[in-house]
């Protein structure tokens, strides 16, 4: 195994702090000696702080490996004395090498040079303070840059995982002889969960669905494409709760135990209004004639799609006559909360769809039904909103 390389330029700031303190005291020193502030002053003082960093270095070399067993007040303690004992140390020696090739006596060996020693160990004391601010300062900027960099990452997955299922999802209008179709894909977040589709089969019937995908970002996304690619050739051979018995199996297979489909999928013949419809984890949809909203209680089990092996799911067949209209929708629109916190309910949301004009254009009707529970509930959506409405016109 080869050795972790050096750290490039972790040096530098112990380097700069010790050129640092040889500059102050070289214009401390040069009061009233102008013959020092000249560039054989400079470099006198540039010989004496490379002393001092040299000095500095040898006690850290001996003592750091010592201090990093102490708890950390004690090592910052030791630091500053290794920092003041280096610091004199090499102030001395550079002080004696500068005067032969120099030619200054720098220390007289009086009370001025004791106060200068007293100088330069006390300024030398405060590099290890500096050193860890500089460090901590550090530490911060390369975290706050690595928070960043993941926050860009995640966003830019969730753009993609929302323009994956903007590219997924199918016009809001879909229209046809016998029928129109209007669908809503309200997210949350910028990732929805929920998603809506409308195919055509072989003998000419309407295939809808409604879904809600546990999970945000691309691995809800990813299931949503795989879901919406095998439900139509999954369909195109089956009844429609031989379809859902067939994709559940295969989600069994392929999801997590957290991870599942809640559908709603229904097959419309637009000649004769006749439906059959199966629910799998979703709200029971609602049939809006003449006689207001009602519930269409789909038997069977409940589960969503990916949660248990084996089970086989149940229809119900209905007939919509001209003017009648299917609403298909995901849970988030029935419990979306009050003000106060809770959920809208079922009750409220019938009340709604009954008191909406039962004559509106279907893009009118179902904006309609979503500004009223927007006003009824908080701003700020807390779970996605899909709607899908079937409606087979009058001619």
């Amino acid at each position: 195994m080869q050795p972790a390389p050096r750290r490039r330029g972790r040096n530098l700031p112990g380097l700069g702090a010790a050129l640092g303190v040889t500059l102050v005291f070289w214009l401390i020193y040069g009061l009233g000696r102008p013959s020092l502030v000249s560039v054989r002053g400079l470099l006198m003082m540039l010989t004496i702080g490379f002393a001092i960093y040299g000095g500095v270095r040898l006690a850290m070399a001996a003592l750091d490996h010592r201090l990093a067993h102490l708890p950390p007040q004690a090592q910052r303690l030791g630091h500053a004395l290794a920092y003041l004992a280096g610091g004199v140390s090499g102030f001395l020696a550079g002080s004696a090498l500068a005067a032969p090739l120099f030619h200054v006596k720098v220390l007289a060996w009086d009370r001025s040079s004791l106060i200068i020693i007293v100088v330069v160990g006390t300024l030398a004391m405060f590099v290890p303070l500096s050193l860890t601010v500089y460090e901590r300062l550090r530490r911060s900027v390369e975290e706050s840059a690595v928070r960043l960099k993941e926050a860009e990452f995640a966003q830019r997955e969730l753009d993609l995982a929302r323009a994956i299922q903007h590219r997924l999802l199918p016009p809001e209008t879909t229209s046809g002889a016998g029928f129109a179709v209007e669908a809503r894909n309200l997210a949350a977040r910028t990732v929805a969960g929920d998603f809506y589709d409308v195919f055509r089969l072989a003998d000419g019937s309407l295939g809808l669905v409604v879904a809600d995908v546990a999970g945000k970002g691309v691995a809800a996304s990813l299931i949503m494409a795989t879901v919406k690619a095998r439900l139509p050739l999954l369909a195109a051979e089956r009844t429609v709760a031989a379809t859902l018995d067939a994709l559940n199996d295969r989600l069994v297979e392929e999801l997590s135990s957290r991870e599942f489909v809640a559908i709603a999928y229904c097959r419309f013949e637009p000649a004769s209004g006749a439906l059959e419809l199966a629910v799998a984890g979703l709200p029971q949809p609602y049939l809006v004639g003449s006689e207001g909203a009602i519930a269409l209680e789909v038997p069977g089990p409940r589960f969503p799609l990916g949660l248990r092996a084996g089970l086989r799911y149940e229809t119900l067949r209905a007939t919509l006559a001209p003017g009648d209209r299917l609403l298909l929708f995901t849970d988030g629109l029935a419990e979306a909360p009050l003000p106060g916190g809770e959920p809208l309910g079922y009750e409220t949301l019938v009340a709604v769809i009954d008191s909406l004009p039962p004559s509106a254009a279907p893009d009118v009707w179902l904006e309609a039904l979503l500004a009223a529970v927007r006003e009824r509930t908080r701003p700020e959506l807390e779970d996605d909103w899909t709607a899908l409405l079937l409606v087979r016109p009058h001619h």
